[in-house]
């Protein structure tokens, strides 16, 4: 078993790669648990673990004592998860089914019900498309509430699946899962046990981790203040299952809020870390300043400056709007970004707000595309890309197409400079209209 590749952070794997890093059985079935992967992936990976890796005692914590057998949890918690899954497909009387999304971190509910699972999965993908719904929770719940289960289950925007859970009364849930301990089976892995997870980032490192509740929610930049696990005593004592639980593998960054301001607060998962290697715009720019001063390269009195000079751009950018339907200005309209002839000469071609995004063989590209000439181009590319990330998402997905049928007009080359375009405005093809995605490539 690869067991780095379930590691959410590829700079956390790699690390614990290089320095050859090993866990055992139950370890590795934690590690299996944290992972983002589908549930179908782990039930994978925990079968594996009980086929061909040796069985022990679960390690005792907080919540729980030790189990003599790893394995036997393993296949009662997998078990479990069939189990959940047969009951929420089953259309008892008096069931109901609703649909519900992440959407600007709310809970966006269906209005209607619906009587089946299939109903509601259907109504969800006529609500949303992929790009506001990566993630879908179908829960299934009864009118008359009492002494029954609600399920909930999160699946992908093609239908597979990656959490689910029981709720209701122990004697609601005891009848659903005869002949077994459901509060123990399903919660015993997940982020119940604290584990050595080695890291590579250190105190000032600029570091980012994706907001996973869908594709529209922007990812979570910070700088690095500390990590729990910095503490020995602590590691030691939560290793040993003293105190705490897997909650605690996070750490405390410093942030930058809509204002401009810096402020202090608790990171998501450390393993889900990963060195922050883009652009930082904004009001992100302060953490650059933040980094510098941690690093002892400027002093507090530069930092506090920095903040001042971000935090009234920021508040110049909320009260006089240019963007609105009232007062918008193009952004190739913008006084800084007025070209001199002298410009023309120095820039090689490329406009002002185009320049540090994309090359002038980049535009060409785009021209050799879709026409027009190099000027009218990037007009259209200002203010974030334009109808371009559209129009690139679209090649990629037809470059896809072609490698996956084996068709003689697939072009590496193009659908690499399209994804360049799209990666220099933070982009990718994901969330646009693609027109294969339920082609049948089996039978073509």
């Amino acid at each position: 078993m690869d067991i780095y590749s379930f590691i959410n952070s590829s700079d956390v794997a790699e690390h614990c790669r290089s320095i050859g890093k090993e866990w055992n059985t139950f370890e590795m079935a934690v590690i299996v648990s944290r992972s983002h992967c589908s549930l179908p992936v782990k039930h994978d990976a925990w079968r594996e673990l009980i086929d061909d890796f040796p069985d022990m005692p679960t390690m005792k914590s907080v919540h729980y004592a030790s189990f003599d057998s790893l394995h036997k949890k393993l296949s009662e918690m997998i078990k479990y998860h069939e189990r959940a899954l047969a009951l929420l497909m089953t259309q008892d009387a008096g069931a109901f089914y609703q649909h519900k999304v992440r959407w600007h971190n709310d809970n966006s509910l269906s209005d209607s019900v619906f009587r089946s699972f299939e109903r509601a999965m259907a109504d969800a993908k006529e609500s949303w498309d992929r790009a506001e719904a990566s993630e879908i929770t179908i829960v299934r719940d009864f009118f008359d509430g009492i002494d029954s289960v609600r399920i909930e289950a999160t699946f992908d925007y093609d239908g597979i699946l990656f959490d689910i859970c029981v709720l209701g009364s122990d004697q609601a849930r005891a009848e659903c899962f005869p002949g077994g301990d459901c509060d123990e089976t399903f919660e015993m892995i997940a982020e119940m046990f604290y584990i050595d997870i080695p890291l590579p980032f250190k105190k000032g490192d600029i570091l980012t981790y994706p907001a996973r509740l869908s594709s529209h929610e922007r990812s979570i930049i910070f700088v690095l203040d500390w990590l729990d696990r910095d503490d020995e005593g602590w590691l030691e004592r939560r290793l040993a299952g003293e105190f705490g639980d897997g909650s605690d593998m996070i750490g405390w960054g410093l942030f930058v809020d809509d204002s401009g301001l810096l402020y202090g607060d608790h990171t998501g998962a450390y393993d889900s870390f990963v060195y922050y290697r883009g652009k930082l715009e904004g009001k992100d720019r302060l953490l650059h300043y933040v980094n510098l001063f941690l690093l002892d390269e400027i002093r507090l009195p530069e930092l506090l400056a920095m903040q001042c000079r971000i935090m009234l751009e920021c508040q110049l950018a909320d009260d006089v709007r240019v963007d609105v339907h009232g007062c918008y200005i193009p952004e190739n309209l913008f006084a800084e970004n007025r070209v001199t002839e002298e410009d023309k000469e120095q820039s090689n071609g490329l406009m002002p707000w185009v320049a540090g995004k994309l090359s002038i063989h980049q535009v060409e590209f785009l021209v050799n595309e879709f026409g027009g000439d190099s000027e009218s181009v990037q007009i259209e590319l200002s203010d974030g890309g334009g109808m371009y990330l559209g129009k690139c998402a679209g090649i990629v997905h037809i470059e896809n197409h072609y490698e996956r049928i084996c068709d003689i007009r697939f072009n590496p080359a193009r659908r690499a400079l399209a994804k360049m375009v799209l990666e220099a405005y933070g982009k990718t093809e994901a969330g646009w209209v693609n027109k294969y995605a339920d082609f049948d490539y089996e039978n073509a």
